[in-house]
């Protein structure tokens, strides 16, 4: 049989397959119980107290949709929170940062506003807010939320860490098992001591935080649906992009919301390929429109809307929403979440530029 010819830690039964199965049970119940001490710190119901509430037919798995946002909040976690994200933090976040600290001083009293959409688990939004901005992260994804809260508010501590397995769920280029089950601790910094920058202990030991507070927050929903509006018109001094742009259907009402909301010579700094999450098939060959949709018609309308411009274009489009590109650089070599020891690793070739609002442009 062709199973001979297998490893042994591959053959049904044998010493070696009950320890690698039992090494991805440990890390399987090590992710949930990370994920359960979320759960309990939003003060909603883990994952035995639902279990133990639900019985027969009112017991449900959750949709794929759902657990694939579930794996890539664990690959965030590990690119914003962990040691062996600060590869990818250096490449897509100092630029950011840094295009801050050189177009918009923030020694400025009150400091400079700025806005993070697409925030994720926040160590980009907290990373500018020790710099000394006032910053708010926005995110739209639940399974984003919750973690970035447990960290940002006190739920752990690099001494107090947590082991995470992102990799735990991918099956092809793989270099070896023991990849997928190696853990990686998070966070890797105290959110508190970055913020404060004169964190001291007193004689016990105990931290002692000086009366500088941040400004900083975090805006749950959708970046147009909050951001367009009335109230958040000319309220902010900076708009931070990484990898962002391109999660629009069409991303000339992502420029436009980003032009109301900034005041005249406000600041959009962003980092970021163009990808265009909602990027779908092409209409076919003598296809009506009409036939196109009802083909389509599984997906989310806003794949229907999607528009895949070229970098060419979205730069034509600023120009004419109202900004003028003031620092601009292409060739930036970054990953993004990407498993450091996988035989397959997609690097992006990412636009960098900083653009101003034009002074009474509407």
């Amino acid at each position: 049989e062709q199973r001979h010819f297998l490893p042994l830690s591959l053959q049904p039964g044998t010493e070696e397959s009950q320890q690698r199965e039992q090494e991805f049970r440990d890390a399987e119940v090590r992710n949930q119980f990370f994920l359960d001490m979320v759960l309990r710190h939003a003060d909603l119901p883990t994952s035995q107290e639902a279990l133990s509430k639900a019985t027969g037919k009112e017991r449900s798995w959750a949709s794929d949709h759902h657990m694939d946002k579930v794996k890539s909040t664990f690959k965030s976690l590990a690119r914003d929170w962990s040691e062996e994200g600060a590869l990818e933090r250096k490449q897509a976040y100092d630029p950011i940062i840094n295009g801050f600290i050189k177009h918009l001083s923030a020694s400025s009293s009150p400091p400079p506003r700025l806005v993070v959409p697409g925030a994720g688990v926040g160590r980009l939004a907290l990373e500018l807010c020790s710099k000394g901005y006032a910053v708010q992260g926005n995110e739209f994804s639940l399974q984003m939320l919750l973690p970035s809260d447990f960290i940002l508010n006190g739920g752990c501590s690099p001494d107090q860490a947590f082991e995470v397995y992102p990799y735990l769920t991918e099956t092809t280029n793989v270099r070896s098992y023991k990849d997928l089950v190696k853990p990686v601790m998070v966070p890797d910094v105290d959110p508190v001591r970055l913020l404060i920058a004169d964190v001291a202990e007193d004689e016990e030991g105990e931290a002692q935080v000086s009366s500088r507070l941040p400004d900083f927050s975090m805006a749950a929903g959708e970046f147009v649906s909050i951001y367009n509006s009335e109230q958040e018109r000319g309220r902010w001094d900076g708009v931070a992009s990484c990898f962002f742009l391109d999660t629009a259907p069409i991303v000339v009402e992502y420029l436009q919301t980003i032009h109301s909301m900034l005041k005249d010579g406000g600041l959009l700094i962003n980092f970021g390929p163009l990808l265009w999450h909602f990027s779908t098939s092409p209409m076919r060959p003598g296809e009506t429109q009409e036939s196109y949709n009802r083909r389509l018609s599984s997906l989310d309308q806003r794949y229907l809307e999607s528009i895949d411009f070229s970098y060419e274009d979205v730069k034509h489009v600023m120009d004419r929403v109202g900004f003028d590109i003031i620092e601009e650089s292409s060739g930036h070599k970054a990953y993004y979440t990407a498993n450091p020891n996988s035989l397959k690793k997609n690097e992006y070739d990412c636009v960098y530029f900083v653009a101003k609002k034009r002074q009474g442009s509407q």
